[in-house]
């Protein structure tokens, strides 16, 4: 009988360490698609770190370790790979060879690295913690397999710490280089097939007789001059047919006296006068392909850089204008380049990067503004590092305008040291790029600006005009509201005008409040508003509510209106809430008459306005009372 419970016993214990066992020690292969299944075509290749080791991780069915234990294989695995692309990138680039393949890789590594190298101390932590409480978490022998999986992490994770940002940094430069993009036709092409040189221009002389004159044809032997009439045949009595022929006849009397040098001349200018012509026909009825035609195969280079510039306008004809930066002259690319940048389109981010390390300013100018308008991190940071730093005062404007573009709230710091540059051209530049930054703090620093800098006061309300935001036309009221200069408010009323920004605008008068979810003094706070502070108003309750502010109890209306977020981290710019009307003042823009082209800036409360618009001058509208 003893001996029978003591088998029991036995078996009893077996199994629980069986279980034990069978739930400790299962494991399962960890392969480079678990880390994102983009890197598939990567599986198993040279770049694989996986493809010479097996790596295999534990299955505790603790949710806490198994959470853990696989994002820090996700984190190595990632940091490992990188190292495998930039080394392999560095290696081909030195022999020469192409790295299409870890230019691919890297760009999924750029957006993957960051998040992970933010993540490693945080990971370096969590897994000493968990060591440190595997024997409260596991029995047996599950304690020492799951302390030695996690120890093998610790060691990687240590391996890679110090690491990590040199390998971020040098898949950033793989992409950065322009050695690893395709230039349009590749450099071979270029090599074999000749660069078409533009034609010799001969430049217009003052003493070159011009064609728009009558020159009269001068006697060998007498000074007498001859002067032919119209044939009788041909007399005609209408004005318009006797100038017809005599301006015929004119032009026959010139190209007998002209020279062969000077028709020539005459006729290249007529080229170029004509083909400018169409240039400017085919944009005004934005005929995109028409230009195409023109860039690819007019004669003239005056006339094909038109034709681009035309296209960069009309943003259309990228393929185009990469293959005229090509194989066009140095006339036409320039021209290419502004138009390429004026589209701004993502599929030419190989052009701006081969743009920057141009020899013309003017070219590298455009391509940071092009680069910047990729929003390619790469292009962000060329714009930071090479961009900013140069000596010509074009090239720093068009990179701040490139800046902007990025549109991240960290760059307004940078426009901010920029705008108390002593050089003219890159504070009107900063201005510019502030206006296209467009959010809340760079308005801030623009509608200060226009206080602090008088003679640039206009300059700043023509760039917030710009930006088509509702953020913008709350920067206009504000200034109008702040401003006694009749030169300013009339600008600030042209710009409303224009952008028809009609409607009620609310302006708080409280120095600190909230904005409600429902019109209810004890309804939720959605957002926090303060003094001067303008909002879009949408509507107002139909009855009224006492309210107490003060010593005094008002009665009035709730006014919903439509405000910039001072929440951190909003996911929307704006937010829409309820504020009680005495707490607001109510201005009211809105068109006169039926032409549209002249307006009224209107203080509702205390029933007059404070100014008239009109943009036209020669349009004239009687103020009322």
């Amino acid at each position: 009988m003893f001996q029978k419970g003591q088998d029991i016993i036995w078996k009893s214990s077996l199994w629980v360490v069986l279980v034990l066992l069978i739930g400790c020690s299962s494991s399962r292969p960890y392969q480079l698609t678990d880390v994102s299944p983009k890197y598939k075509e990567y599986q198993g290749t040279d770049l694989d770190p996986h493809k010479t080791k097996e790596v295999l991780i534990p299955v505790t069915n603790n949710r806490k370790y198994d959470e853990f234990i696989q994002e820090a294989h996700k984190a190595i695995a990632l940091l490992e790979f990188g190292e495998n692309v930039a080394l392999r990138a560095d290696s081909k680039k030195t022999v020469g060879e192409p790295a299409n393949q870890e230019m691919q890789a890297a760009a999924y590594l750029e957006e993957d690295l960051p998040q992970v190298v933010t993540k490693l101390p945080g990971l370096l932590q969590t897994n000493q913690d968990l060591i440190d409480s595997t024997p409260n978490d596991f029995d047996g022998p599950a304690i020492g397999r799951v302390t030695y999986a996690l120890g093998n992490i610790l060691d990687s994770l240590k391996q890679y710490s110090p690491k990590a940002i040199g390998i971020q940094n040098a898949i950033r430069n793989i992409r950065s280089d322009s050695n690893n993009y395709n230039q349009g036709k590749d450099i071979a092409d270029a090599e074999i097939k000749p660069v078409v040189e533009d034609p010799i221009i001969i430049p217009e002389v003052e003493t070159k007789k011009k064609p728009e004159k009558i020159i009269l044809k001068k006697e060998e032997n007498s000074s007498k001059i001859s002067i032919k009439r119209l044939n009788r045949k041909t007399k005609v009595t209408g004005k318009v047919k006797a100038t017809e022929q005599i301006n015929e006849l004119v032009k026959k009397e010139e190209e007998e006296v002209l020279s062969d040098e000077e028709k020539k001349d005459r006729e290249y200018t007529d080229q170029i006068r004509n083909g400018l012509v169409q240039v400017f026909q085919w944009e005004y009825y934005r005929r995109p392909q028409n230009l195409e035609k023109i860039l690819a195969t007019h004669p003239i280079p005056r006339v094909r850089s038109a034709a681009a510039l035309a296209l960069g306008r009309l943003k259309a004809g990228r393929v185009s204008l990469q293959n005229a930066i090509d194989k066009d002259g140095y006339q036409v690319r320039p021209a290419a380049y502004k138009a390429l940048s004026d589209i701004g389109d993502k599929r030419s981010l190989s052009y701006f990067i081969a743009g920057t390390k141009a020899e013309d300013p003017e070219v590298i100018a455009v391509s940071y503004e092009g680069l910047g308008k990729t929003k390619d991190p790469a292009g962000r940071e060329m714009i930071l590092t090479t961009g900013l730093a140069s000596e010509y005062v074009v090239i720093v404007s068009g990179a701040l305008r490139g800046l902007a573009y990025h549109k991240l709230d960290a760059d307004v710091e940078v426009f901010d040291k920029f705008l108390k540059s002593n050089e003219q051209e890159i504070k009107e530049a900063t201005l510019e790029a502030l206006a296209i930054h467009g959010s809340r703090e760079s308005l801030r620093i623009l509608e200060k600006f226009v206080t602090e800098e008088p003679n640039l006061a206009l300059r700043t309300i023509d760039e917030i005009s710009k930006n088509p935001s509702l953020s913008a036309t709350f920067a206009l009221i504000r200034l109008n509201e702040s401003q006694t200069d009749e030169k300013i408010n009339k600008r600030i009323g042209e710009s409303l005008l224009r952008r028809k920004a009609f409607g009620k605008y609310a302006i708080i008068l409280i120095e600190d409040d909230y904005l409600r979810a429902e019109p209810n003094e004890r309804s939720r706070p959605v957002s926090y508003i303060k003094n001067k502070e303008i909002g879009f108003v949408l509507s107002e309750t139909k009855k009224e509510f006492a309210v107490r502010i003060g010593d005094d109890i008002l009665t009035d209306k709730y006014i919903q209106v439509k405000m910039e977020s001072t929440l951190p981290g909003a996911q929307s710019a704006f937010v829409t809430g309820w504020v009680f009307y005495p707490k607001l003042d109510i201005i009211e823009v809105k068109s006169l008459g039926s032409d549209g082209k002249s307006g009224k800036y209107s203080n509702l409360k205390k029933g007059k306005h404070n100014n008239l618009f009109d943009p036209i001058e020669e349009i004239k509208v009687p103020k009322k009372d």
